[in-house]
């Protein structure tokens, strides 16, 4: 029996963000500031129409806001997520526990773990500590740290809902708010004790596990790009829903600096670069230095027509650098950014039926004042390789965070647009 999760429809505005992802079972249990709502799969998922036989794909899986959807709604679907936080994240939250002894057995090691009583330098490196002492009180850091010390001891086949537990307590417990874009050690939230956290993070799984029951697992998720999708047959799905990075918004590997050193995905600065960003869509200045530059490897793989839309936007980017302080190199990210994002549409091309839809959220840029209309760019590659462009709706103006002193925007305003397109 499917279960009806969303009785209203939430406003257009709404379905790019991800406002309301806390209001329900699952999705809450770890939520990100960047990703659209659940009500929006759901409206993809009915107006495709799709039986038992069909697979949805989300090549940007991110936190699996739209595996989590499909699970709820019965559908067989794939993602493909490289941020290995993101991905350990999404396998607890795609894989429930159909009971709540998994949770209970979590609670009752986690909250009998004692203070650790060593140097902080002993368990993570010395940019690490730095971090977190900066973010967590002590008390709760050296508790939170002899969890982590004992994840070890957990049953693997739950710990990467143990990794979930211990990271929304980290999360509670830290005294440092998201600035924006990331989590700033100059900024302050209320934090919350370590055991009533714990207890608060508990309470509200046992009741989302209850309120499911034996919840269907129809999704899989796959810690690889999705420029290679070579583990997917050939026309084997019938419906893609996602929304990739948007260029010069989120670093995704800064965003989760806390998370990543805390769990030692990385020790350091380069080793984020290293061990995440590298994995990541090149997006942002801070994407690795040698793909950045390695302009004609991704020049040469963009047809004649859309580099002469996007060199005007390079050349634009390359005068205006030289005006501003700040000299950020955004004239980088044009060709790797189209580049990869073509890389996704062919292997989406190969991998979904002919017919079939594919919903697209993206946001346009300003970058030094060079307006770069992504939504516009990237259908103009979706039609290059493949797919029937058959509708860009603007579904909100981005609020006025984007719009400060220190940053030129664009004249037009910024929006979010909802791509809609079928493979043709």
């Amino acid at each position: 029996m499917q279960l009806e999760l969303f009785p209203g429809m939430i406003s257009k505005n709404k379905l790019p963000t991800n406002l309301t992802s806390n209001h329900y079972p699952i999705h809450r249990w770890f939520n990100f500031i960047a990703g659209f709502s659940p009500e929006f799969v759901k409206s993809c998922i009915r107006g495709a129409d799709l039986g038992k036989a069909d697979v949805l794909i989300d090549p940007f899986a991110g936190l699996s806001t739209t595996l989590v959807q499909a699970n709820f709604q019965g559908i067989r679907s794939v993602g493909f997520e490289p941020h290995p936080f993101f991905f350990d994240i999404s396998q607890a939250k795609i894989n429930p526990p159909s009971n709540l002894l998994p949770v209970n057995q979590i609670e009752s090691k986690i909250s009998q773990v004692s203070p650790y009583v060593g140097e902080f330098t002993s368990i993570w490196s010395e940019s690490a500590t730095r971090f977190l002492t900066k973010l967590i009180p002590e008390q709760e850091l050296r508790l939170l740290a002899q969890a982590l010390l004992i994840e070890e001891q957990i049953a693997p086949l739950m710990r990467q809902l143990y990794r979930l537990i211990v990271s929304r307590v980290l999360e509670l417990t830290s005294k440092s708010q998201t600035d924006g874009i990331y989590k700033a050690p100059t900024t302050s939230k209320r934090a919350v004790a370590y055991h009533k956290a714990l207890k608060m993070t508990c309470a509200e799984l046992r009741n989302d596990i209850y309120t499911i029951g034996d919840l269907a697992k129809k999704a899989t998720l796959h810690n690889t790009s999705s420029e290679n999708m070579s583990s997917l047959e050939r026309e084997s799905c019938s419906l893609c829903v996602t929304s990739p990075p948007y260029l010069n918004n989120f670093d995704f590997a800064e965003m989760t600096r806390m998370e990543l050193y805390f769990w030692k995905y990385a020790g350091s600065w380069r080793e984020i670069t290293e061990n995440v960003r590298r994995k990541l869509i090149v997006n942002t200045t801070t994407a690795p230095t040698d793909l950045k530059k390695d302009q004609d490897r991704f020049k040469e793989t963009i047809s004649r027509q859309m580099k002469s839309a996007l060199d005007p936007l390079v050349k634009a980017l390359q005068v205006q650098r030289k005006t501003h302080a700040g000299k950020k190199d955004y004239y980088l990210l044009i060709y790797p950014y189209f580049s990869q994002m073509q890389s996704v549409f062919m292997e989406l091309r190969r991998v979904l039926k002919a017919g079939s839809p594919f919903h697209l959220i993206v946001a346009d840029s300003a970058l030094y004042g060079v307006h770069i209309e992504t939504q516009e760019l990237l259908a103009r590659l979706m039609q290059e390789t493949g797919f029937d462009v058959l509708e860009i709706e603007q579904l909100r103006k981005r609020g006025d965070r984007w719009i400060l002193k220190k940053r030129a925007g664009s004249k037009k305003g910024l929006g979010e647009y909802h791509i809609l397109s079928k493979r043709m």
